[in-house]
C-alpha cells in the first residue's frame, strides 16, 4: 500500500483554494469584523477544529460512544463538581470545596466504609435559568445507575463503589461508599442532570429509551460557562457565553467547534486564519513542526504548544481465541513478548516524535501527577524488569518456543495444535481451542492520518524480519465508529491509551449483551487476578500500601505483556497569535472558561 505523507506545500495549495472559495461568505475567525472601520467592538468568537464529531453529551445514558479526544464540545457546556488540575491545583466547579478529613466532610470508618460530603456553590444555574441543587446530583446518580436506562456503566470513575447518595439540603450532596477508595476525590462520574427537565421522562412508561431524548444531543442544557446554541452533526457546534455562569462570564463571547477530518485541511484553515485553534487529535507532529518553523521565520506570533498526554501509543492486542487470528499467536505470552522485542522502539520513537517523547515502559506517564509518584522510584530504577529492549534474536527464540517456525516463504507457521487449557499464571487467559496449521498473518487497525499509518508500516518491517506478515488496515470513518467491528478485531488496534485504570478489568468487556460498548477492554483481556490487582489500587489509601499495590499490578501485567506500548504520544496544539488558554490544563477544552483571544 503506497501513501504520500503530508507536506506544507500541499497544505498551502489547499489553503489558497480554501481562501478563494470561502472568503466572500466566511470571515476569518471573526477577525474581519473586528477590523471594520467605525464598527462597535466585535464579539470575541473563537473557532477550533477537531477530527470527528462528538457522539452525545452523556455516553452513559445515550450509549453513544466517543473517546475523550473527540469530546471537546462536552466540557464547554457541561459542568461537574471539579475540573482539571491547573498549575498543580484541582479546579473547583460546582463544588465549593473538596471533601476533607480535617473538616469532617470525608469520613473513613473502621469497617472500611467511607462517606464524602460535597458542599455545593449556591449561585450555579442551568442554562434555562433554574438553580443547580443537590437534588440534580441525586437524580443523575439514580438515572446513571439504573440498568434499565444506562447504556454504559460508570466504570473507572469510582462510582461503582458508591452504595447510595443523599441530599440533606439543597446545597449538600453526600455519597456513601462501601469501601475506602482514592477514586472519589475529584467527583468523577457524578455530574448532575437537570431533574426539572428529565424527571418526567425517567418516571414515564418509556424510561428505557430515555437516552434517545434530544436533550442528550442538540437540545442539551448544561450548567457550564457556554450554552449550546447549534449542533449541525458532522459540521459544527456553536456555543454562546452563559452570562449567569456561577464563576462569572467567560472571556469569550462565542466558541465554535468545527469538524474537519483531514489534517491538511486543518492546517490550511490555520494558514488562512479561518480557525483559531487546532486541538488533538488533529494535526500530527511532523506537520505541526513544519508550521511552527514557518511561523517562526515569518515572525507571525502564532504558536505550537505540546499538551501533556498521559497515555502511550499502543497496540491493544486481541487475546480472546473466539476472535484472535492466528489462534496460537497473541493469545500466548511468549509470542506477545517476542513481537514487542522485535521492534526497535527507540528508533521508532525518535523517528515519530523527533525527540519530543520517550519510550513507554510503564502504564503511567511521567506527566501523570496523580499516579506516577507512586511508581517513579520503581520504574526508573536500573533493575526495572519490564523494559523489553529491542532483541530480534530473543524474539526468534521466544517464537520458536511457542511452536512458530519459518515456512518456505519465510512466514512463520504453527502446527495443528490444541485444545490447550488456560494458563494458571495468566500467560494465556483463555482456553485455546484446537486449530489446524496456521500461518502468522496478522492485522493491525490504525486510525486515519499519515502518522498512525507510518507507525504501522515501520512495525510491519520489523515483524517481517522475524516472520510475521502484518497487514496495516486504515480504519474508514464508518469502521472507526463501529463498536462491534473494533470489539471483534482479530488482531491489534492502535490506540492512544494503555493498561492503566480499568482498561483491563473484566467489567469493561464489550459484548453482544451490552451492544459492544460495555467498556474499554476491547482486547478482551480476562483474568481474576488482574481484576483483584486493579481493585486493590482503587481501594488503597495509605501511600506506602498504594505504592506496593501499583508495583503488584505493574509486575503482573508487565510480565504478561498485555499491551504493546510504543511511546508517550506528544499532542501538538496549534493556535493563532493572541489566543491564550489551550494547553494550559492538558489537551482539552476543560479550562475553556479561562480561554481568551485578543
Amino acid at each position: 500500500m503506497q501513501r504520500k505523507y503530508t507536506s506544507l506545500s500541499v497544505v498551502m495549495m489547499i489553503g489558497l483554494l480554501l481562501v478563494s472559495a470561502c472568503a466572500p461568505s466566511q470571515p476569518a475567525a471573526g477577525r474581519a469584523e473586528q477590523a471594520a472601520a467605525g464598527a462597535p467592538a466585535a464579539k470575541k468568537t473563537l473557532i477550533f477544529v477537531q477530527q470527528r464529531d462528538q457522539a452525545s453529551f452523556d455516553d452513559v445514558v445515550s450509549g453513544a460512544a466517543g473517546g475523550a479526544a473527540y469530546l471537546h464540545g462536552k466540557p464547554i457546556a457541561d459542568e461537574g463538581l471539579t475540573g482539571p488540575v491547573i498549575n498543580g491545583v484541582r479546579d473547583l466547579r460546582l463544588a465549593a470545596e473538596l471533601p476533607s478529613t480535617t473538616k469532617g466532610t470525608w469520613a473513613v470508618y473502621p469497617d472500611g466504609r467511607m462517606d464524602m460530603t460535597w458542599k455545593l456553590v449556591r449561585n450555579a444555574k442551568w442554562h434555562d435559568g433554574a438553580p443547580v441543587t443537590s437534588a440534580d446530583f441525586v437524580f443523575a446518580y439514580t438515572v446513571r445507575t439504573d440498568k434499565e436506562v444506562a447504556k454504559q456503566g460508570l466504570k473507572g470513575s469510582g462510582v461503582e463503589y458508591v452504595t447510595s447518595v443523599e441530599a440533606p439540603d439543597p446545597y449538600t450532596f453526600v455519597t456513601h461508599w462501601k469501601t475506602t477508595t482514592n477514586l472519589g476525590a475529584a467527583g468523577g462520574g457524578l455530574n448532575p442532570l437537570p431533574k426539572h427537565i428529565l424527571e418526567s421522562a425517567y418516571l414515564g412508561p418509556n424510561k428505557s429509551t430515555m437516552g434517545e431524548l434530544r436533550y442528550f444531543f442538540d437540545e442539551f442544557i448544561g450548567a457550564g460557562p457556554f450554552k449550546l446554541t447549534e449542533w449541525l452533526v458532522g459540521s459544527h457546534m456553536t456555543f454562546d457565553r452563559f452570562d449567569e455562569y456561577h464563576k462569572g462570564p467567560a472571556k469569550l463571547d462565542r466558541v465554535t467547534m468545527r469538524i474537519v477530518p483531514d489534517a491538511n485541511t486543518m492546517a490550511a484553515n490555520l494558514l488562512a486564519e479561518a480557525v483559531d485553534v487546532v486541538l488533538p487529535q488533529g494535526i500530527e507532529l511532523e506537520l505541526a513542526l513544519e508550521l511552527q518553523e514557518r511561523w517562526t521565520k515569518e515572525g507571525s506570533g502564532h504558536r505550537l504548544v505540546m499538551g501533556d498526554r498521559l497515555d502511550a501509543l499502543n497496540f491493544e492486542l486481541m487475546v480472546d481465541p473466539m476472535f484472535a487470528k492466528p489462534v496460537y499467536g497473541m493469545t500466548q505470552q511468549p509470542v506477545r513478548q517476542a513481537l514487542l522485542q522485535a521492534i526497535d522502539r527507540q528508533e521508532l520513537t525518535q523517528l515519530m516524535t523527533q525527540g519530543y517523547s520517550k519510550i513507554a515502559t510503564s502504564f503511567w506517564s511521567p506527566n501523570d501527577d496523580e499516579n506516577y509518584p507512586y511508581i517513579k522510584e520503581y520504574v526508573e530504577s536500573p533493575t526495572y524488569p519490564w523494559r523489553y529492549p529491542y532483541d530480534p534474536r530473543k524474539a526468534q527464540e521466544l517464537l520458536t518456543s511457542a511452536g512458530w517456525t519459518r515456512g518456505p516463504d519465510g512466514i512463520l507457521v504453527h502446527p495443528a495444535s490444541g485444545p490447550t487449557a488456560s494458563s494458571p499464571t495468566g500467560s494465556f487467559p483463555y482456553d485455546l481451542p484446537a486449530a489446524g496449521e496456521e500461518r502468522f498473518t496478522y492485522q493491525a487497525l490504525v486510525r486515519q492520518g499519515s502518522g498512525p499509518f507510518k507507525v504501522g508500516v515501520i512495525i510491519q518491517q520489523y515483524w517481517k524480519a522475524v516472520g510475521v506478515d502484518l497487514d496495516v488496515h486504515v480504519l474508514t470513518q464508518t469502521e472507526q465508529l463501529d463498536q462491534r467491528f473494533i470489539g471483534q478485531k482479530p488482531g491489534a488496534a492502535m490506540i492512544t491509551s494503555g493498561a492503566k485504570g480499568r482498561r483491563l478489568h473484566s467489567s469493561g468487556l464489550a459484548s453482544e449483551a451490552n451492544n459492544w460498548i460495555g467498556g474499554n477492554n476491547r482486547g478482551r483481556w480476562y483474568s481474576p487476578e488482574t481484576d483483584r490487582l486493579i481493585e486493590k489500587i482503587e481501594v488503597t489509601v495509605d501511600e506506602q500500601q498504594l505504592k506496593a499495590a501499583y508495583k503488584g499490578y505493574i509486575d503482573y501485567a508487565g510480565s504478561l505483556v498485555v499491551y504493546h506500548p510504543f511511546y508517550w504520544e506528544p499532542l501538538p496544539i496549534l493556535m493563532l497569535k493572541g489566543v491564550t488558554g489551550p494547553g494550559e490544563a492538558g489537551y482539552s477544552t476543560g479550562n475553556i472558561w479561562y480561554w481568551d483571544k485578543t
